[in-house]
């Protein structure tokens, strides 16, 4: 059936316009009467110019259905895409991701990427797909960035180079991530002001991160301030937890005590004002590190985290965090319980998702407190095993309060 050449064919006559003038200097007369007769199919961009033409949506003219199906079947997958962003079990995560190919992928055929709803669906198919295998190569993924900005949705446009740069910082490749993100920059020039403030927050904190990551200390403090003006002149209050968390822990790392006092406090207002428990807890992880390395109130530590924890009794989950493990192994050690420090720190783990080297460094140092924790137990073999791990693992990292701990507990038990 010529379903699609009979629209056009249809409403061209609807409005009153020849083929001649539908056409333009774009297409020939004779490839439009082909198409109205059901002998040729345009490619995506003479449909678009088509459609132009007629003063119409694309979608309208190939729509036999099939795009209301599309749409039910986005609104799903969204709705999964959600839902995933909740789950904390790998079992049930690994499920989740393989149900949401298995919904796309038969209609994979129907998907042709004409508007907002089909680009998606394809992007969270290529998504899932490289969630089940890491290794599958990302030169697909850049054609998204051209598709979404084809159809002005340049938010989304821009969320694509948040996932390559995540991509290109899980290799611990900084400077590829910062490439890419000031390519990304650079392509959303033009359409800045179109664009939802909260994704161009998260522009300035990915370039804020990853200039810190380069060491490049004055480009991070022009984004972070770039950032923090953004907020106050639109009044939004997105992502001001994690700016002052990332403050706060760049101020320790450079052992700035006044900076970090600042911090602490601006940190602790953002979580009485927000009053969400994520931030509240995100508000202790500072804290902690804060009574530790500045305040050095050791014997508060546990007492401050059981009284969030009855504080928080329905987000117990959010203290799975390693970084509690770390702080309170951290404390026992400095009041000399070196044994209980170990007891502790058994279950020490970097985790997955951390890799700007700041963050990557602060556990690093968790490691260095259980070798030395080893060593004062008379247990040299961990103690050798912890120490080259964690010195090892900064070497190529700037110099920060953390890496001057780990040399310096090296030096102590090789020396």
């Amino acid at each position: 059936m010529n379903i699609l050449g009979e629209r056009i064919k249809k409403l061209r006559k609807q409005k009153k316009l020849t083929q001649t003038e539908v056409v333009g200097e774009r297409l020939t007369k004779g490839m439009l009467s082909l198409i109205e007769n059901g002998k040729a199919q345009p490619s995506m961009e003479s449909l678009r110019f088509i459609a132009n033409q007629l003063n119409v949506d694309v979608d309208f003219l190939i729509d036999d259905g099939t795009l209301t199906m599309l749409r039910n079947l986005y609104t799903t997958i969204e709705e999964d895409v959600e839902r995933r962003k909740l789950i904390r079990d790998p079992e049930e995560l690994q499920s989740l991701t393989i149900k949401i190919i298995e919904k796309i992928e038969p209609y994979l055929s129907e998907i042709q990427g004409t508007n907002y709803e089909q680009i998606r669906l394809r992007e969270v198919y290529f998504l899932m797909n490289r969630t089940i295998n890491k290794a599958k190569s990302l030169d697909e993924y850049w054609k998204f960035i051209d598709q979404y900005e084809e159809i002005h949705a340049y938010s989304q446009m821009l969320r694509c180079y948040f996932y390559l740069c995540q991509a290109a910082i899980e290799q611990r490749n900084y400077n590829e991530t910062l490439a890419i993100l000031k390519q990304g920059e650079k392509r959303i020039e033009p359409y800045e002001l179109m664009m939802d403030p909260m994704v161009i927050l998260d522009l300035y904190y990915n370039l804020t991160i990853s200039y810190s990551a380069v060491d490049n200390t004055r480009m991070s403090d022009h984004y972070l301030q770039k950032a923090l003006n953004m907020a106050k002149k639109k009044q939004i209050f997105y992502r001001m937890d994690r700016f002052y968390h990332l403050l706060f822990i760049q101020s320790i790392a450079n052992e700035d005590i006044n900076k970090c006092k600042e911090y602490i406090e601006k940190l602790m207002l953002l979580s009485e004002f927000a009053d969400d428990p994520a931030i509240s807890v995100r508000y202790l992880y500072s804290k902690l590190h804060y009574m530790n390395i500045v305040e050095k109130k050791y014997a508060q530590i546990v007492p401050e985290i059981n009284h969030y924890k009855t504080k928080l009794q329905d987000y117990l989950f959010l203290f799975k965090n390693p970084i509690f493990i770390g702080e309170e192994m951290y404390a026992e050690f400095k009041l000399q319980n070196y044994s209980k420090a170990l007891q502790i720190g058994t279950a020490l783990t970097i985790p997955d998702y951390l890799h700007h080297p700041i963050d990557l460094a602060k556990y690093y140092q968790f490691f260095a407190v259980r070798a030395l924790a080893s060593y004062y137990e008379k247990d040299e073999v961990a103690a050798k095993r912890d120490i080259i791990f964690a010195k090892n693992g900064v070497e190529d990292f700037p110099e920060t309060i953390y890496k001057k701990f780990i040399y310096k507990a090296f030096n102590e038990i090789f020396i």
